[in-house]
Protein backbone atom coordinates (compact mmCIF):
# COMPACT_ATOMS: atom_id res chain seq x y z
CA UNK A 1 0.00 0.00 0.00
CA UNK A 2 1.09 3.32 -0.57
CA UNK A 3 0.84 4.01 2.70
CA UNK A 4 3.28 1.52 3.42
CA UNK A 5 5.39 2.13 1.23
CA UNK A 6 5.78 6.55 2.34
CA UNK A 7 6.59 5.02 5.64
CA UNK A 8 9.36 2.12 4.18
CA UNK A 9 10.61 5.39 2.31
CA UNK A 10 10.66 7.62 6.13
CA UNK A 11 12.61 4.54 7.49
CA UNK A 12 15.24 4.62 4.52
CA UNK A 13 15.38 8.53 4.86
CA UNK A 14 16.53 8.45 8.12
CA UNK A 15 19.20 5.57 7.35
CA UNK A 16 20.31 7.55 4.86
CA UNK A 17 20.63 11.12 6.47
CA UNK A 18 22.72 9.05 9.64
CA UNK A 19 25.22 7.72 6.80
CA UNK A 20 25.13 11.50 5.81
CA UNK A 21 25.56 12.94 9.31
CA UNK A 22 28.79 10.42 9.00
CA UNK A 23 30.16 11.81 6.38
CA UNK A 24 30.12 15.15 7.92
CA UNK A 25 27.52 17.02 5.15
CA UNK A 26 26.89 20.56 5.09
CA UNK A 27 23.92 21.71 7.04
CA UNK A 28 22.30 23.41 3.74
CA UNK A 29 22.91 19.73 1.76
CA UNK A 30 21.19 18.18 4.75
CA UNK A 31 18.21 20.83 5.03
CA UNK A 32 17.86 20.08 1.31
CA UNK A 33 17.78 16.05 1.55
CA UNK A 34 15.06 16.14 4.21
CA UNK A 35 12.69 18.82 2.49
CA UNK A 36 13.35 16.52 -0.97
CA UNK A 37 12.18 13.10 0.84
CA UNK A 38 9.92 14.84 3.20
CA UNK A 39 8.05 15.71 0.09
CA UNK A 40 8.18 12.30 -1.27
CA UNK A 41 6.73 10.71 1.92
CA UNK A 42 3.83 13.31 2.16
CA UNK A 43 3.03 12.68 -1.83
CA UNK A 44 2.57 9.27 -1.16
CA UNK A 45 0.86 9.47 2.22
CA UNK A 46 -1.98 10.96 0.19
CA UNK A 47 -1.90 8.44 -2.89
CA UNK A 48 -2.63 6.33 0.20
CA UNK A 49 -5.97 8.04 0.58
CA UNK A 50 -7.07 7.63 -3.11
CA UNK A 51 -5.43 5.33 -4.89
CA UNK A 52 -5.97 1.15 -5.28
CA UNK A 53 -3.35 -1.15 -5.07
CA UNK A 54 -3.53 -3.62 -7.66
CA UNK A 55 -6.53 -5.71 -8.77
CA UNK A 56 -9.88 -5.35 -6.72
CA UNK A 57 -10.11 -7.11 -3.34
CA UNK A 58 -12.40 -9.60 -4.32
CA UNK A 59 -10.09 -10.85 -6.98
CA UNK A 60 -7.56 -12.18 -4.12
CA UNK A 61 -10.33 -14.73 -2.62
CA UNK A 62 -11.28 -16.10 -5.92
CA UNK A 63 -11.39 -19.46 -6.24
CA UNK A 64 -7.81 -20.35 -8.99
CA UNK A 65 -10.08 -20.93 -11.76
CA UNK A 66 -12.46 -17.99 -11.23
CA UNK A 67 -8.72 -15.87 -10.43
CA UNK A 68 -7.78 -16.43 -13.75
CA UNK A 69 -10.85 -15.64 -16.07
CA UNK A 70 -11.18 -12.89 -14.16
CA UNK A 71 -7.35 -11.95 -14.72
CA UNK A 72 -7.62 -12.32 -18.18
CA UNK A 73 -10.72 -10.86 -18.80
CA UNK A 74 -10.16 -7.42 -16.31
CA UNK A 75 -6.98 -6.62 -17.53
CA UNK A 76 -7.86 -7.54 -21.32
CA UNK A 77 -10.08 -4.19 -20.96
CA UNK A 78 -7.28 -1.58 -19.61
CA UNK A 79 -5.18 -3.40 -22.70
CA UNK A 80 -7.94 -2.67 -25.16
CA UNK A 81 -8.31 1.28 -23.79
CA UNK A 82 -4.61 1.68 -23.34
CA UNK A 83 -4.09 0.41 -27.39
CA UNK A 84 -7.17 2.74 -28.28
CA UNK A 85 -5.20 5.58 -27.49
CA UNK A 86 -2.35 4.72 -29.19
CA UNK A 87 -4.48 4.26 -32.10
CA UNK A 88 -5.54 7.98 -31.82
CA UNK A 89 -1.87 8.38 -32.28
CA UNK A 90 -1.11 6.66 -34.98
CA UNK A 91 -4.21 8.93 -36.79
CA UNK A 92 -2.84 11.83 -35.90
CA UNK A 93 0.58 10.73 -37.80
CA UNK A 94 -1.44 10.42 -40.85
CA UNK A 95 -3.13 13.70 -40.82
CA UNK A 96 0.37 15.66 -40.53
CA UNK A 97 2.61 12.71 -42.45
CA UNK A 98 0.00 11.64 -45.51
CA UNK A 99 2.59 10.67 -47.57
CA UNK A 100 6.44 11.48 -48.23
CA UNK A 101 8.40 14.13 -46.90
CA UNK A 102 6.67 16.53 -49.65
CA UNK A 103 3.58 16.62 -47.94
CA UNK A 104 4.38 17.01 -44.27
CA UNK A 105 1.86 19.60 -42.99
CA UNK A 106 2.81 22.21 -41.04
CA UNK A 107 0.21 24.43 -40.84
CA UNK A 108 -1.91 21.33 -39.84
CA UNK A 109 -3.51 21.92 -36.11
CA UNK A 110 -1.56 18.40 -34.88
CA UNK A 111 1.74 19.87 -35.73
CA UNK A 112 2.78 20.62 -32.64
CA UNK A 113 1.08 17.46 -31.10
CA UNK A 114 3.84 15.25 -33.99
CA UNK A 115 6.56 17.05 -32.44
CA UNK A 116 5.31 15.28 -29.01
CA UNK A 117 5.04 11.94 -30.53
CA UNK A 118 8.42 12.52 -31.86
CA UNK A 119 9.69 13.02 -28.59
CA UNK A 120 7.84 10.04 -26.70
CA UNK A 121 8.41 8.00 -28.66
CA UNK A 122 12.58 8.54 -29.43
CA UNK A 123 11.67 9.06 -33.34
CA UNK A 124 15.26 9.99 -35.09
CA UNK A 125 13.97 11.01 -38.25
CA UNK A 126 11.53 13.82 -37.83
CA UNK A 127 10.07 13.70 -41.74
CA UNK A 128 9.77 9.72 -41.84
CA UNK A 129 6.55 8.21 -41.44
CA UNK A 130 7.66 4.74 -41.91
CA UNK A 131 9.59 5.72 -38.24
CA UNK A 132 6.27 7.22 -36.56
CA UNK A 133 3.66 4.06 -38.08
CA UNK A 134 6.75 1.47 -36.75
CA UNK A 135 7.06 2.97 -33.31
CA UNK A 136 3.04 3.83 -32.94
CA UNK A 137 1.31 0.54 -32.64
CA UNK A 138 -0.68 -1.32 -30.66
CA UNK A 139 0.03 -4.77 -28.27
CA UNK A 140 -1.57 -7.46 -29.38
CA UNK A 141 -3.74 -8.56 -26.23
CA UNK A 142 -2.87 -12.34 -26.02
CA UNK A 143 0.82 -11.22 -26.19
CA UNK A 144 0.19 -8.90 -23.05
CA UNK A 145 -2.02 -10.86 -21.45
CA UNK A 146 0.93 -13.81 -21.04
CA UNK A 147 3.93 -11.28 -19.88
CA UNK A 148 1.54 -9.99 -17.47
CA UNK A 149 0.96 -13.41 -16.30
CA UNK A 150 4.63 -14.33 -16.23
CA UNK A 151 6.04 -10.56 -14.42
CA UNK A 152 3.03 -10.11 -12.16
CA UNK A 153 2.34 -14.03 -10.75
CA UNK A 154 -1.09 -13.64 -12.08
CA UNK A 155 -1.51 -10.09 -10.04
CA UNK A 156 0.03 -11.77 -6.48
CA UNK A 157 3.19 -10.13 -6.91
CA UNK A 158 4.35 -7.58 -4.13
CA UNK A 159 5.05 -5.22 -6.78
CA UNK A 160 1.63 -5.57 -8.17
CA UNK A 161 -0.20 -5.33 -4.73
CA UNK A 162 2.40 -2.13 -3.48
CA UNK A 163 3.32 -0.29 -6.08
CA UNK A 164 0.53 -1.59 -9.56
CA UNK A 165 3.52 -2.70 -11.29
CA UNK A 166 2.32 -5.45 -13.48
CA UNK A 167 5.54 -6.08 -15.86
CA UNK A 168 8.45 -5.22 -13.66
CA UNK A 169 9.23 -2.27 -14.37
CA UNK A 170 12.84 -0.53 -13.22
CA UNK A 171 13.36 3.17 -11.92
CA UNK A 172 16.44 4.41 -10.53
CA UNK A 173 14.51 7.71 -8.95
CA UNK A 174 14.07 8.56 -5.62
CA UNK A 175 10.94 6.66 -5.29
CA UNK A 176 10.64 3.17 -5.66
CA UNK A 177 9.62 -0.06 -3.96
CA UNK A 178 13.34 -1.81 -3.35
CA UNK A 179 13.72 -5.15 -4.61
CA UNK A 180 14.15 -7.86 -1.65
CA UNK A 181 17.03 -9.56 -3.15
CA UNK A 182 18.89 -6.34 -4.64
CA UNK A 183 22.21 -6.39 -4.42
CA UNK A 184 24.48 -4.47 -1.84
CA UNK A 185 25.87 -1.81 -4.33
CA UNK A 186 22.44 -1.71 -6.61
CA UNK A 187 20.36 1.34 -7.18
CA UNK A 188 17.54 0.23 -9.01
CA UNK A 189 13.80 0.30 -7.57
CA UNK A 190 10.81 -0.95 -8.87
CA UNK A 191 8.66 1.73 -10.24
CA UNK A 192 5.38 2.92 -8.42
CA UNK A 193 1.84 3.66 -10.29
CA UNK A 194 -0.69 5.13 -9.38
CA UNK A 195 -3.26 2.83 -11.13
CA UNK A 196 -2.63 -0.62 -13.40
CA UNK A 197 -3.94 1.48 -16.04
CA UNK A 198 -0.49 3.62 -15.91
CA UNK A 199 1.84 0.34 -15.90
CA UNK A 200 -0.59 -0.71 -18.66
CA UNK A 201 0.81 2.34 -20.33
CA UNK A 202 3.94 2.27 -19.56
CA UNK A 203 4.27 -1.72 -20.90
CA UNK A 204 3.15 -0.41 -24.06
CA UNK A 205 5.03 2.43 -24.50
CA UNK A 206 8.59 0.17 -23.56
CA UNK A 207 7.79 -1.75 -26.55
CA UNK A 208 7.31 0.64 -28.74
CA UNK A 209 10.22 3.00 -28.13
CA UNK A 210 12.79 0.88 -25.97
CA UNK A 211 15.20 0.39 -28.54
CA UNK A 212 15.74 -3.70 -27.47
CA UNK A 213 12.78 -4.50 -29.12
CA UNK A 214 13.38 -3.46 -32.51
CA UNK A 215 12.35 -6.84 -33.80
CA UNK A 216 9.29 -6.84 -32.62
CA UNK A 217 8.70 -3.22 -34.21
CA UNK A 218 9.89 -4.81 -37.23
CA UNK A 219 7.80 -7.93 -37.38
CA UNK A 220 4.53 -5.46 -36.39
CA UNK A 221 5.06 -3.60 -39.15
CA UNK A 222 5.53 -6.48 -41.80
CA UNK A 223 2.78 -8.14 -40.67
CA UNK A 224 1.25 -4.26 -41.47
CA UNK A 225 2.36 -4.20 -44.87
CA UNK A 226 0.74 -7.01 -45.76
CA UNK A 227 -2.36 -6.51 -43.94
CA UNK A 228 -2.13 -9.73 -41.84
CA UNK A 229 -3.62 -9.35 -38.33
CA UNK A 230 -1.18 -8.67 -35.74
CA UNK A 231 -0.34 -12.26 -34.29
CA UNK A 232 0.39 -12.04 -30.23
CA UNK A 233 1.54 -15.91 -30.60
CA UNK A 234 4.21 -14.55 -33.25
CA UNK A 235 5.12 -11.07 -31.78
CA UNK A 236 5.25 -12.69 -28.51
CA UNK A 237 8.21 -14.32 -29.80
CA UNK A 238 10.56 -11.30 -30.50
CA UNK A 239 10.40 -10.77 -26.46
CA UNK A 240 14.19 -12.57 -26.33
CA UNK A 241 15.53 -9.35 -24.36
CA UNK A 242 12.36 -8.73 -21.99
CA UNK A 243 13.73 -11.33 -19.65
CA UNK A 244 17.04 -12.57 -18.31
CA UNK A 245 15.93 -16.72 -19.20
CA UNK A 246 16.22 -15.58 -23.03
CA UNK A 247 14.57 -18.82 -25.06
CA UNK A 248 13.01 -19.83 -21.94
CA UNK A 249 11.01 -17.02 -21.35
CA UNK A 250 9.32 -17.29 -24.98
CA UNK A 251 8.71 -20.72 -25.08
CA UNK A 252 6.42 -19.84 -21.41
CA UNK A 253 5.10 -16.93 -23.04
CA UNK A 254 3.87 -19.32 -26.09
CA UNK A 255 2.72 -22.16 -24.09
CA UNK A 256 0.54 -19.38 -22.11
CA UNK A 257 -0.96 -18.38 -24.74
CA UNK A 258 -1.77 -21.72 -26.46
CA UNK A 259 -3.33 -23.19 -22.95
CA UNK A 260 -5.18 -20.58 -21.85
CA UNK A 261 -5.94 -19.39 -25.67
CA UNK A 262 -5.24 -15.77 -25.25
CA UNK A 263 -5.71 -15.39 -29.31
CA UNK A 264 -9.49 -15.18 -28.87
CA UNK A 265 -8.72 -12.22 -27.26
CA UNK A 266 -7.25 -10.50 -30.46
CA UNK A 267 -10.00 -11.65 -32.70
CA UNK A 268 -13.08 -11.18 -30.08
CA UNK A 269 -11.13 -7.39 -29.55
CA UNK A 270 -10.54 -6.61 -33.06
CA UNK A 271 -13.61 -5.02 -34.00
CA UNK A 272 -13.30 -2.44 -30.99
CA UNK A 273 -9.98 -1.08 -32.86
CA UNK A 274 -12.08 -0.44 -35.81
CA UNK A 275 -8.74 -0.61 -38.14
Amino acid sequence: MPLEISLKLFLDFLLELSQKLSRKLSLKNLAKLFTKRLSLVFLLGCLSLQAHNGFPGRYYRMPSKKQKEFFFSYLAKIIIKENKKILKERALVDKVLPGGILSVRTNSRYFKDLLKLRKKYRIKSFYSRIDYLKKIDIVPVSQALAQAVVESAWGKSRFVRQANNIFGHWTFGEVGLVPKNRDKDAKNKIQIFPSLEASVDKYLLNLNANRAYWKFRNVRYELRARHEDLNGMKLSQTMYSYSGIGKKYLLILKNIIRIYKLQKYDKSYKKLYNY
